[in-house]
Protein backbone atom coordinates (compact mmCIF):
# COMPACT_ATOMS: atom_id res chain seq x y z
CA UNK A 1 0.00 0.00 0.00
CA UNK A 2 3.01 2.20 0.97
CA UNK A 3 4.34 1.20 -2.46
CA UNK A 4 1.35 2.35 -4.60
CA UNK A 5 0.91 5.69 -2.54
CA UNK A 6 4.74 6.84 -3.39
CA UNK A 7 4.07 5.62 -6.97
CA UNK A 8 0.87 7.90 -6.97
CA UNK A 9 2.59 10.92 -5.49
CA UNK A 10 6.00 10.63 -7.63
CA UNK A 11 3.70 10.59 -11.10
CA UNK A 12 2.22 13.79 -9.66
CA UNK A 13 5.24 15.55 -9.09
CA UNK A 14 6.50 14.46 -12.60
CA UNK A 15 3.13 15.85 -14.03
CA UNK A 16 3.64 18.77 -12.54
CA UNK A 17 7.32 20.07 -13.36
CA UNK A 18 7.13 23.03 -15.02
CA UNK A 19 10.12 22.19 -17.87
CA UNK A 20 8.34 19.00 -19.32
CA UNK A 21 9.56 17.80 -22.50
CA UNK A 22 6.30 17.86 -23.75
CA UNK A 23 5.79 21.89 -23.22
CA UNK A 24 6.38 23.56 -26.32
CA UNK A 25 6.92 26.91 -24.12
CA UNK A 26 9.80 25.46 -22.08
CA UNK A 27 12.05 26.30 -24.49
CA UNK A 28 11.30 29.54 -25.69
CA UNK A 29 13.13 32.40 -24.00
CA UNK A 30 11.86 35.54 -24.58
CA UNK A 31 13.06 39.40 -24.93
CA UNK A 32 11.95 42.77 -23.97
CA UNK A 33 11.10 45.59 -25.95
CA UNK A 34 10.86 48.91 -23.57
CA UNK A 35 10.46 52.47 -24.41
CA UNK A 36 9.37 55.66 -23.39
CA UNK A 37 6.86 57.40 -25.75
CA UNK A 38 7.21 62.05 -25.37
CA UNK A 39 4.41 63.53 -26.69
CA UNK A 40 4.54 67.33 -27.34
CA UNK A 41 4.03 70.56 -27.73
CA UNK A 42 0.64 69.60 -25.79
CA UNK A 43 -0.52 73.76 -26.39
CA UNK A 44 0.21 76.39 -29.03
CA UNK A 45 2.12 79.22 -28.21
CA UNK A 46 5.94 80.37 -27.53
CA UNK A 47 8.19 77.65 -26.01
CA UNK A 48 8.49 78.80 -22.30
CA UNK A 49 10.09 76.87 -19.31
CA UNK A 50 7.02 75.29 -18.31
CA UNK A 51 4.97 73.24 -21.54
CA UNK A 52 1.78 72.07 -21.00
CA UNK A 53 2.06 68.40 -19.45
CA UNK A 54 1.10 65.34 -21.46
CA UNK A 55 -2.35 64.85 -20.64
CA UNK A 56 -3.00 60.79 -19.94
CA UNK A 57 -5.72 60.61 -22.81
CA UNK A 58 -2.63 61.41 -24.89
CA UNK A 59 -1.26 58.43 -24.35
CA UNK A 60 -4.28 56.07 -24.28
CA UNK A 61 -4.91 57.33 -28.25
CA UNK A 62 -1.38 56.27 -29.50
CA UNK A 63 -0.22 52.81 -30.18
CA UNK A 64 3.41 51.68 -30.82
CA UNK A 65 3.02 48.71 -33.36
CA UNK A 66 5.40 46.11 -33.77
CA UNK A 67 5.66 44.57 -37.55
CA UNK A 68 8.15 41.61 -39.00
CA UNK A 69 11.21 42.71 -40.32
CA UNK A 70 9.83 44.31 -43.27
CA UNK A 71 7.71 46.11 -41.91
CA UNK A 72 4.83 44.32 -44.08
CA UNK A 73 2.83 42.30 -41.25
CA UNK A 74 1.15 43.76 -38.22
CA UNK A 75 1.89 41.41 -35.85
CA UNK A 76 1.20 43.36 -32.11
CA UNK A 77 0.07 46.97 -30.95
CA UNK A 78 1.32 47.73 -27.72
CA UNK A 79 -0.47 49.90 -25.21
CA UNK A 80 1.51 53.39 -23.47
CA UNK A 81 0.86 53.78 -20.15
CA UNK A 82 0.44 57.16 -18.48
CA UNK A 83 3.49 57.97 -18.45
CA UNK A 84 4.90 57.30 -22.02
CA UNK A 85 5.79 53.85 -21.00
CA UNK A 86 5.34 50.27 -23.04
CA UNK A 87 6.79 47.21 -22.51
CA UNK A 88 6.38 43.99 -24.80
CA UNK A 89 8.02 40.45 -24.34
CA UNK A 90 8.70 39.25 -27.87
CA UNK A 91 10.66 35.91 -29.51
CA UNK A 92 13.85 36.76 -30.79
CA UNK A 93 14.02 37.99 -34.23
CA UNK A 94 14.26 41.32 -36.04
CA UNK A 95 11.68 43.29 -35.91
CA UNK A 96 10.55 46.72 -37.13
CA UNK A 97 8.63 49.00 -34.44
CA UNK A 98 6.74 52.27 -35.33
CA UNK A 99 3.62 54.37 -34.36
CA UNK A 100 -0.17 54.02 -35.17
CA UNK A 101 -0.79 56.78 -37.21
CA UNK A 102 -2.66 59.26 -35.11
CA UNK A 103 -3.51 62.73 -36.54
CA UNK A 104 -0.86 64.85 -37.91
CA UNK A 105 1.75 62.76 -35.17
CA UNK A 106 5.34 62.68 -36.05
CA UNK A 107 8.41 61.34 -35.05
CA UNK A 108 11.83 61.04 -36.44
CA UNK A 109 12.76 57.78 -34.21
CA UNK A 110 10.68 55.36 -35.42
CA UNK A 111 10.25 53.41 -38.10
CA UNK A 112 13.30 51.90 -36.66
CA UNK A 113 14.16 48.09 -37.41
CA UNK A 114 15.51 46.37 -33.89
CA UNK A 115 17.36 43.13 -32.89
CA UNK A 116 15.49 41.19 -29.93
CA UNK A 117 17.73 38.59 -28.32
CA UNK A 118 16.70 36.15 -25.63
CA UNK A 119 16.95 37.47 -22.07
CA UNK A 120 18.02 40.66 -23.09
CA UNK A 121 16.04 44.55 -23.00
CA UNK A 122 16.25 46.28 -26.41
CA UNK A 123 14.84 49.89 -25.80
CA UNK A 124 13.49 52.14 -28.21
CA UNK A 125 12.57 55.49 -26.83
CA UNK A 126 10.04 57.39 -29.20
CA UNK A 127 9.51 61.60 -29.45
CA UNK A 128 6.68 62.53 -31.28
CA UNK A 129 5.87 66.02 -32.69
CA UNK A 130 2.17 66.51 -32.27
CA UNK A 131 2.45 69.66 -34.89
CA UNK A 132 0.94 72.04 -32.35
CA UNK A 133 2.49 75.81 -32.93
Amino acid sequence: MKRLALLALLAVAACSHKDSPTDPLSDIRLGKLIGLVTIGPNCPGPTTTNPCPTPPSAYASRKVEVYDSAHSKLLFTVDIDNGGFYSIDLAPNTYTVDLRPNGIDRSADVPKQVTITANETTRVDISIDTGIR
